[in-house]
């Protein structure tokens, strides 16, 4: 199917761009969120994507709890998070992804929030299947995060379709009437925002279950939080 293979390579070219912007982040210094954002966009042109699905979204601190921040002259400091959240455009078709590093050494808060975040993600992409209910997957993500005492730091849904546009059908948020249809892409993203401190969300592209297949996260990326610690 188009479609599918289209985002699939989207998602190819989203993690060519994370590496490169992980070497960029260890061998370069006073960087800011505008060059990080210049360079995700040259990135994209130069692995043959048509261009950004949405504006990038490139965030450190506490500009990582705005969940649409727009990046600006901030330099990428230490001792906090960084979020990349980004997708690039592939005969037509969006894609969507973010991680969210942490950039020097973390305390037990920021290894906590973070795999509470992680926790929530995973056991949700477990329920991502044809003939799901969308309030049942945002339910899944929304019960871990509420259980460990953060839930009124989860702000937005859990995720959604992703086709010719950024944000299709079905949409996973509370009391939504949608199903998970066959020949999907959806995006499972949960995240906590404490404020003035940062926020952690981590996103990927999944394929759902059928009755052949298990869930297929499209990204390749790693996301333990040994792994996002640079």
């Amino acid at each position: 199917m188009k479609k599918i293979q289209a985002i699939t390579k989207g998602s190819q070219i989203i993690d060519k761009i994370f590496w490169e912007l992980l070497k960029t982040l260890k061998n370069q210094s006073n960087l800011t969120e505008h060059n990080l954002t210049n360079k995700i966009r040259k990135f994209a042109k130069q692995m043959g994507a048509e261009g950004m699905a949405f504006p990038p979204i490139v965030s450190f601190g506490k500009n990582s709890t705005e969940i649409h921040h727009k990046p600006d002259k901030s330099k990428i400091g230490k001792n906090n998070f960084l979020m990349l959240d980004y997708g690039v455009k592939i005969d037509g078709y969006c894609s969507d992804f973010t991680r969210t590093l942490f950039i020097g050494k973390p305390n037990s808060l920021h290894e906590k929030i973070y795999n509470i975040v992680l926790k929530s993600q995973l056991a949700t992409i477990k329920k991502i299947a044809v003939g799901n209910l969308a309030d049942e997957i945002d339910f899944t993500a929304r019960h871990i995060i509420n259980q460990s005492g953060y839930g009124k730091y989860y702000i937005h849904g859990t995720g959604h379709g992703v086709g010719r546009q950024i944000q299709e059908q079905p949409s996973f948020k509370i009391n939504s009437s949608d199903v998970i249809s066959k020949d999907v892409i959806v995006t499972v993203e949960p995240g906590i925002y404490l404020p003035n401190k940062f926020g952690v969300r981590i996103e990927d592209m999944v394929l759902p279950a059928d009755r052949k297949n298990k869930p297929r996260i499209l990204s390749t990326i790693p996301k333990d939080f040994k792994n996002m610690i640079i």
